[in-house]
């Protein structure tokens, strides 16, 4: 017996369908498909926040231009109330006509990240602050600390994460 016929054959809609994370795919800017995940967290936006994932979504693209065509890009994305995402745009050809968007909410990793790397209260307080793309005197007046002190928080999340910079950091969480 070949062994092509001992692997079961992989159904690609079936594994996208069943993912928790949303999946969209996006030609000529357009959406043409989105996952269970996808359109709850669609409803979620809509109920919660008043906004539109898909118009969310396409003005980011959209802001993207040329860059599709690339490579995969990681974006830190903020809806219209404030609420981070992340997202993971990858051509799926040449002319990046064709896109697939997977979209995370920072929230509902946050907790997670925090149990996973031990990092105390403060630190994941820091962290989310770095991910909204706020500076060390920013996160420092949010918080009511010193920019010292925001410095060691870094460097002992950098130390538990396992990385050297901010551009690291956000990429082990995204």
């Amino acid at each position: 017996m070949a062994a092509s016929t001992l692997r079961p054959k992989l159904r690609f809609d079936a594994i996208v369908n069943a993912l928790t994370v949303a999946v969209l795919v996006f030609r000529h800017h357009q959406l043409v498909y989105a996952n269970p995940g996808a359109e709850q967290l669609r409803d979620r936006l809509r109920a919660k926040y008043r906004s539109e994932l898909s118009v969310l979504l396409r003005d980011h693209l959209k802001s993207l231009g040329e860059k599709l065509d690339v490579a995969t890009a990681i974006s830190l994305l903020t809806g219209q109330r404030g609420e981070p995402f992340y997202l993971h745009v990858i051509p799926l050809d040449a002319s990046g006509i064709d896109v697939a968007v997977s979209v995370r909410e920072l929230g509902t990793a946050m907790g997670a990240f925090r149990t996973r790397y031990q990092l105390s209260k403060r630190e994941a307080e820091v962290v989310e602050l770095v991910l909204l793309g706020y500076r060390n005197r920013d996160i420092a007046s949010t918080l009511g600390i010193s920019p010292t002190t925001i410095k060691k928080h870094l460097t002992h999340v950098f130390d538990k994460v396992g990385v050297d910079t901010r551009t690291q950091l956000v990429a082990r969480i995204a």
